[in-house]
């Protein structure tokens, strides 16, 4: 039996559905360490909030643990400290709510709600938290709250947010958690990037693993995998099949940037490290791998990883800071480091580095050391994104260094574990968190190391199409070549071949031709095309639709957009549909032009389209009467049946 829903089980769904729909069956999982980090710094954080507050209101005018309700509203409580919405279908708990003036079914004030968050700035899934509890609010003053009010950060900073287009969403979210309490199947498994810190990461991988799902490829999102389920693509196995070299085109020095998810698949069915394309990485005498690892609440970085190889000699160096005020100094230490060779290529895996020394570029007194950086760096990810394709779910550094033997010391290391070992290191000043960091650390970039080491040597793949032992790779020119070579089966038994004759085996082998001949091949394209389409039509009649209401949120606060204002893809419109008029003396046809304009919701601020307008047909019901009934009582062709439509005489 469901529970009832909680604000864990409407924030989860802001994750994943699958989530949401466990938590409400009670399901139990195993908290990874970033979870309980983030638990831990709010639990330390309220109490510091709570002190504000009570030091900001007098304590008369201070409400804590009522039951909400219009009853309890009533009391005109100036601030409620946690509140609980309980009825039939939630238990949602609130930090706070505070009384602003307006309107609502309890008089002249109403309530909005007060969130309390660790972090220092405000983040999207807050601001969506804020909202679901704004809406269920309105279920007992019958008034959407326009805004609420955060407390953010160490020095609980308040400040306050406007809501728009996010109570649509969570409203929608709502809807959602009352579909998955009365569903009795688990939704479908779909995996993110909200996995890695989930309560059932190790359960959902499980599955996907067993169902060999889309989703494990951390490329494809949803949308990609409708569209796949919609040509009855549902594996990876499934997916692999459907890969075709293509052809090198006019412009093969164009370079490659899109990635073929169906080659991926590929590569992990194989088992096998595929190479697309010509792909070059820089080189030079003095190669440095940098890593950096940063605090994501308050964006700084706190430790710079460097190996250095210049020729067969090899340097490790870390630049550690215990605070912020000690970034800059471990940037300079860094630019220092790198000054000390000639002509130095730098790599990383991923833009995290780039935008890290951008932003320390900023504060720096000396701006062309850290431009000759920049301008020396290069992110190993973008060439491996769209030409090598590894027998691993991810791109991650981890999964891509494990294929090629690479180990770390810690088995649960990851980013996100960094962040928890940093925060331990805080609280406790115990020195081996740090060492465990720098070792961490290291490991990164000798794991870049080896990946670049691989990807200068894998564009020399063996010319046989199998993969080198020593480098494990294939190109994909290969592929093609064995698509080439492939012939047709040879049946073991005389009433197998007569069966597939029969069946039309080879119907390609008999009745497919290529027009070899230039001349022919133009006048063979040119003698199909047609000569007119409808817009060559003279309009017989003209129609205006409009809108009356939002189709999204039923409100009448719509207007409509001029061309300056209307956004793109959403232009005055235009459709033409064709119908015959039938009198007793002729039948006439008619060609109707409708046309509308885009319109804007005041209320859920969406862009839409008449429904109505988007409901219309090219032939109205005239037209297909018509053209049935001569096609099956007189039994005229189509080609006789368009041609007596489009005679130039005024009847048909």
């Amino acid at each position: 039996m469901p529970s009832k829903i909680t604000g864990d089980v409407v924030d989860a769904l802001q994750h994943c559905r699958l989530k949401a729909y466990y938590q409400l069956r009670g399901e139990q999982g195993t908290q990874s360490g970033y979870e309980k980090l983030l638990i831990e710094q709010r639990v330390n954080q309220e109490p510091r909030i709570i002190e504000k507050i009570q030091r900001e209101y007098g304590e008369a005018e201070i409400a804590t643990n009522l039951k909400l309700s219009a009853a309890s509203l009533s009391k005109r409580a100036s601030l409620i400290l946690g509140g609980l919405l309980e009825d039939d279908r939630y238990a949602v708990h609130f930090d706070a709510l505070r009384k602003i003036d307006g309107p609502s079914a309890l008089g002249a004030y109403r309530y909005e709600p007060v969130l309390f968050c660790a972090a220092p700035r405000v983040r999207a899934l807050d601001r969506q938290q804020l909202a679901t509890r704004a809406v269920l609010l309105a279920k007992i003053q019958k008034t959407l709250p326009n805004g609420g009010t955060v407390y953010l950060g160490q020095n609980s900073a308040r400040t306050s947010i406007r809501f728009g287009s996010s109570l649509t969403r969570a409203e929608n979210i709502l809807k959602e958690a009352e579909r998955l309490q009365r569903a009795e199947a688990p939704p479908k498994l779909l995996l993110n990037d909200h996995c890695r810190i989930c309560l059932f990461r190790d359960r959902c991988r499980d599955q996907a693993i067993r169902e060999d799902n889309l989703s494990l490829l951390r490329g494809i999102g949803e949308n990609a995998i409708k569209r796949y389920a919609r040509k009855d693509i549902l594996t990876l196995t499934q997916l692999a099949h459907t890969f075709r070299p293509r052809r090198c085109g006019k412009r093969a020095d164009i370079p490659l940037t899109r990635r073929d998810h169906a080659l991926h698949a590929l590569a992990i069915r194989d088992r096998t490290i595929y190479v697309l394309g010509a792909p070059t990485i820089p080189e030079a005498r003095v190669r440095i791998y940098v890593d950096m690892e940063g605090d994501p609440e308050v964006g700084f970085i706190y430790l710079i990883g460097l190996v250095v190889c210049e020729g067969e000699r090899v340097e490790h160096y870390s630049f550690w800071a215990d605070d912020e005020k000690g970034e800059a100094d471990m940037f300079t230490r860094f630019l220092d480091t790198v000054a000390q060779y000639d002509a130095p290529r730098l790599y990383s895996y991923g833009n995290y580095e780039r935008t890290a020394i951008a932003r320390m570029r900023r504060q720096a007194r000396r701006k062309k050391p850290v431009d000759a950086i920049l301008a020396a760096l290069t992110n190993v990810l973008t060439i491996i994104y769209p030409h090598f394709y590894f027998p691993t779910y991810s791109n991650g550094l981890k999964e891509t260094a494990g294929c090629l033997g690479c180990r770390w010391t810690e088995p649960d290391a990851s980013g996100t574990e960094s962040v928890v070992w940093r925060k331990n290191w805080e609280k406790t000043g115990d020195a081996s968190w740090k060492v465990k960091l720098i070792q961490y650390n290291l490991e990164d970039c000798e794991a870049l190391r080896k990946i670049c080491a691989f990807l200068a040597e894998a564009p020399n793949c063996s010319a046989n199409g199998q993969p080198d032992e020593a480098l494990r790779g294939a190109s994909v020119a290969q592929l093609d070549k064995l698509a080439r070579t492939v012939t047709w089966s040879k049946f073991v038994h005389a009433d197998f071949e007569f069966v597939n004759k029969r069946a039309y085996f080879d119907y390609q082998q008999r009745h497919v031709f290529v027009r070899t001949n230039t001349a022919r091949r133009k006048r063979g394209d040119n003698k199909g095309r047609r000569r007119w389409q409808n817009r060559d039509l003279r309009v017989t009649h003209r129609m205006e639709i409009t809108a009356t209401r939002c189709p999204v949120c039923d409100s009448k606060r719509i207007v409509p957009l001029d061309s300056k204002r209307r956004p793109k893809g959403l232009q005055r419109r235009r459709k033409r549909a064709i119908d015959l008029v039938i009198t007793p003396g002729a039948i006439r046809r008619k060609v109707i032009e409708f046309r509308t304009v885009a319109y804007r919701c005041q209320c859920c601020e969406r862009c839409f389209t008449p429904e109505r307008y988007d409901r219309l047909t090219r032939y109205f019901h005239g037209l297909m009467s018509w053209f049935a009934y001569q096609h099956i009582t007189h039994r005229l062709g189509v080609r006789s049946l368009a041609a007596l439509f489009m005679r130039p005489s005024a009847s048909v």
